[in-house]
């Protein structure tokens, strides 16, 4: 808010660069910035498909950490990898720093993304604890159990359950959720030269 006003003040443009500027280098501005509900402003459906800078843009005006590479100043993006010789390139994205996963929500232990020629196409979340699947399906606005898919989902899959603490088993319960956006297509699945 400060920069936006300072921006807005007559021949305060600079000192508003300059402060951007300091923060652009900053991994995490202040730790005790939380979203208040991460996943209503970016619902985790809406994720997947997206690139490695869309993410990270969406990271930096939500908690305000920037990432070194895939940020909200890197403008247009394309991954210029391949499954058979360029795959650094074809499997780059980025990771999203353990100290934001409860700042996305309490329950989050653990988030992996899985990119592929530019696109997130997986999403791994572990949680601090089994859950049940419904809460799960509440907290993330998840479809139903046996209801369509959005178009940009290939499957929504819970882990089998995890016994914790003094939990019964119980198979409605699980420690982790997988969304995939679409399959995976690596050296493998094509004909590399």
């Amino acid at each position: 808010m400060l920069i936006i006003a300072l921006a807005g003040c007559g021949g305060a443009e600079k000192d508003a660069s300059t402060a951007r500027a300091a923060t652009d280098t900053l991994p995490v501005k202040d730790s005790s910035i939380a979203a208040p509900d991460f996943f209503t402003s970016y619902p985790l459906l809406t994720l997947l498909r997206k690139t490695p800078v869309e993410i990270g843009c969406i990271l930096e005006k939500a908690f305000q950490y920037r990432d070194p590479v895939f940020n909200c100043s890197y403008i247009n993006y394309v991954n210029k990898g391949d499954p058979c010789v360029k795959t650094t390139e074809y499997y780059e994205g980025l990771k999203i720093p353990a100290a934001l996963f409860t700042k996305m929500h309490a329950a989050i232990k653990d988030i992996q993304l899985d990119f592929e020629h530019g696109s997130l196409r997986e999403i791994n979340i572990t949680f601090l604890d089994s859950l049940p699947k419904e809460k799960i399906r509440a907290i993330f606005n998840l479809p139903a159990e046996n209801s369509s898919l959005p178009d940009n989902i290939m499957s929504i899959n819970f882990g089998d359950n995890v016994y914790s603490g003094n939990k019964p088993a119980d198979p409605n319960f699980t420690s982790w959720l997988t969304i995939t956006g679409f399959e995976h297509m690596g050296a493998g699945d094509v004909d590399c030269p």
